[in-house]
């Protein structure tokens, strides 16, 4: 809006689905860089948790070309590794 130079609309530049107000960095409340830093934190370590246990899938050996089969993977909890069967 022409007379809200504080806040934009955003929509996303490929498909123009609306995603929201946003207000500008410089302008934003010490509540707003709070809920800013603490959702980006909780999605490093979410994707965290998910690179770890991605390099710990398992997979069946196989002599012949096949689609991959997945034995389940290795988790790591305080008492140490762990195989847990995937999907059960």
């Amino acid at each position: 809006m022409p007379h809200h130079d504080h806040r934009i609309e955003v929509y996303h530049a490929a498909t123009g689905r609306y995603l929201g107000p946003a207000d500008l960095a410089d302008q934003a409340t010490d509540e707003q860089i709070s809920a800013v830093r603490r959702a980006r934190a909780t999605r490093v370590r979410r994707l965290k948790k998910d690179v770890e246990a991605s390099q710990h899938e398992r997979y069946a050996a196989v002599t012949q070309p096949e689609a991959p089969q997945r034995l389940g993977a290795l988790i790591r909890d305080g008492r140490g590794w762990h195989t847990c069967r995937l999907g059960h």
